[in-house]
């Protein structure tokens, strides 16, 4: 017996009413997992399309042609909601083929068409009609092959080349059949662009930048080749780029490009002068590298070095470690190859970087060893300052500076040393004490290279200022001394004339007075033309000088006396002259009587002649 409960009947009913629904929700969540023909990246990589219907070809295999209501219908059509689309496609003078329409909606609606016969270099018409009235609503001429949209390279890498801020970029093109007619537009851009291109602030390594679609960019940071690598222009150190390709035809009419590919992401490489990357030679025969260990983190580093004659991809690990306190990285040097060296690191503060040092030959990294300096003392408070050359085969190369300092360093006075001089002589200040050092570099000319370490300090002390005045005083004596002794036996001629000069000798008192007589003598000669027999006048007085100063003693004699007694003077000729009487003392003085007791010396009396 079946029996049917009411309740079963309408629950029966009710799933039969909701069918349709269901299926139609079904179908829309298939259709939007299903990619849609036309996406909204071709929608924008074809927006410069202005022609109806717009058609492209992805693959070369399928051509799909699409449009909108809005764009083939004219005001007399507007509005109506039954209009039946026809799509009719021919190449060149072929047949027309009709296509079926799908619609397609998303942000907009879409009629479609995707149809698998592709032609390439032909005249491809398609054409909108209305079925009901088969009238002609759009229709065009295109070709096909310049509005391909051609997938982007892939295998993307940046490799750094030879300069310290140059990059080179790879790619291999699209895995068509008709690559060697594709060109490439390649866009590279740092965060500083990105800001100014107003997109949004980038998260930091490793996060990849935000994805560009289609964005345009400023020119110079757009590079168009026809190769599958490109050098990028310098850029600027320690920064943040990405860079994309896409891909186009080469043609001589303008096409279409396709999507950017996926942007890769790197850092430029940092400047060596960052964490005091240094590469030098001090023997011309090795490299030695170092930076600076208390910014880098040892545990956490790799150098690498290549010669110029290598390929790029060529780099060697600087495992040489060669006292590795002084120098953590060697490598043997060439004199005829340019050398690369890169540092791989991580800093203490947990950042990673590659940095770079500019590329360099042998003869301009020269780093010399610190001179040896030799200081011998001079007479006259000098210096004479000697030193070797520390690098023998670039002796003419080398130049030098020399500083010394007077205040226990607290300041410097440097000298310069041209290249090729190997001494100098410097003046001391007596009574100081000086410091003093020497350094070496290449002449910056033929040779470049670093200054040396200042060698070790050499201190000395000038001799005091008055040292040598007794020594001279001494040694000057000496030599009048000898000179004294001396003279008169080497040169007895001359020694008397100086001495003659310097002590004139004193005349003869009685020699003077006996010429004078004699002279006066022949005046008065009788045959003499100069006599002239005076007339007799009058004695004259005369004043004595009494030069005495007497001392009686009890007999009344004088003691002694300190005066020349002058006689008359006695001639050869007496007849001839008048006689004299001795002088006769004034004042009634007697032959016994005493001097006055008040005479002094240098007294004079007046005293007179009797002409007998």
């Amino acid at each position: 017996m079946l029996s049917v409960s009411f309740w079963d009947l309408n629950t029966s009913k009710d799933m039969r009413r909701h069918l349709p629904v269901t299926l139609c929700t079904l179908l829309t969540l298939l259709c939007s997992v299903v990619k849609p023909k036309v996406t909204e990246e071709d929608l924008l990589l074809l927006s410069g399309d202005h022609d109806v219907p717009h058609c492209f070809s992805r693959n070369l295999e399928t051509v799909i042609c699409y449009w909108e209501a809005e764009e083939v219908l004219t005001e007399d059509w507007a509005g109506r909601g039954d209009v039946s689309y026809g799509f009719y496609y021919a190449y060149g003078k072929e047949s027309e083929e009709e296509c079926d329409i799908s619609v397609q909606t998303s942000s907009r609606t879409l009629y479609v068409c995707e149809h698998d016969e592709v032609i390439l270099f032909n005249d491809l018409n398609v054409t909108v009609r209305d079925k009901m009235t088969n009238r002609t609503l759009r229709s065009r001429k295109l070709e096909l092959e310049l509005y391909v949209i051609l997938p982007p390279p892939h295998d993307i890498k940046v490799v750094w080349e030879q300069g310290p801020e140059r990059f080179r970029v790879t790619w291999k093109p699209p895995e068509l059949d008709m690559s060697f007619i594709f060109k490439y537009e390649v866009q590279f851009m740092s965060t500083e662009d990105l800001h100014q291109m107003g997109d949004p602030t980038p998260a930091p390594a490793p996060t990849p930048f935000p994805t560009l679609v289609n964005s345009p960019a400023p020119k110079h940071l757009t590079i168009i080749k026809e190769v599958k690598e490109v050098l990028l222009p310098p850029l600027k150190p320690g920064l943040l780029y990405q860079v994309r390709v896409r891909t186009s035809w080469k043609w001589e009419k303008p096409s279409i490009w396709g999507p950017w590919s996926e942007a890769v992401t790197f850092t430029s490489l940092k400047s060596a002068e960052t964490i005091k990357f240094q590469c030098f030679t001090s023997d011309l025969s090795q490299i030695c590298c170092k930076w600076d260990e208390k910014m880098v983190d040892a545990q956490f580093l790799q150098v690498h070095y290549r010669y110029a004659q290598e390929s790029a991809s060529s780099w060697q690990l600087c495992k040489n470690m060669i006292h590795p306190k002084e120098c953590p990285c060697v490598f043997s040097a060439r004199n005829d190859s340019t050398m690369f060296v890169k540092l791989n690191a991580r800093l203490l503060d947990g950042k990673w970087g590659l940095y770079y040092k500019k590329p360099f030959m042998l003869n301009h990294v020269v780093l010399p060893p610190a001179p040896d300096l030799l200081v011998l003392h001079l007479p006259g408070n000098k210096l004479a300052l000697n030193w070797s050359s520390p690098m023998p085969e670039l002796r003419k190369y080398l130049i030098y500076q020399i500083r010394f300092s007077t205040d226990n360093e607290k300041s410097w006075t440097t000298l310069q040393v041209p290249a090729d001089v190997h001494n100098k002589e410097i003046s001391m200040v007596s009574d100081t004490s000086y410091t003093l050092q020497i350094r070496a570099s290449p002449s910056q000319e033929e040779v470049q290279g670093f200054w040396s370490e200042w060698s070790t300090r050499i201190t000395t002390k000038s001799s005091s200022g008055s040292v040598w005045v007794t020594p001279v005083i001494i040694v000057s004596l000496l030599i009048l001394l000898a000179a004294g002794f001396c003279l008169p036996c080497i040169f007895p001629l001359f020694y008397r004339q100086l001495k003659d000069k310097l002590w004139p000798p004193l005349p003869n008192l009685h020699r003077v007075l006996d010429t004078f007589l004699a002279e006066i003598e022949k005046q008065y000669q009788p045959d003499s033309i100069l006599y002239e027999k005076r007339l007799e006048e009058a004695a004259q007085s005369s004043c004595l000088e009494i030069l005495c100063e007497l001392t009686l003693t009890s007999e009344r004699q004088p003691a002694s006396r300190d005066y020349v007694q002058l006689a008359p003077p006695s001639y050869q000729n007496k007849e001839r002259w008048p006689n004299l009487e001795p002088l006769g003392l004034n004042q009634g003085l007697g032959a016994n009587d005493q001097l006055p007791c008040d005479l002094t010396n240098q007294t004079y009396l007046p005293a007179g002649w009797s002409v007998g």
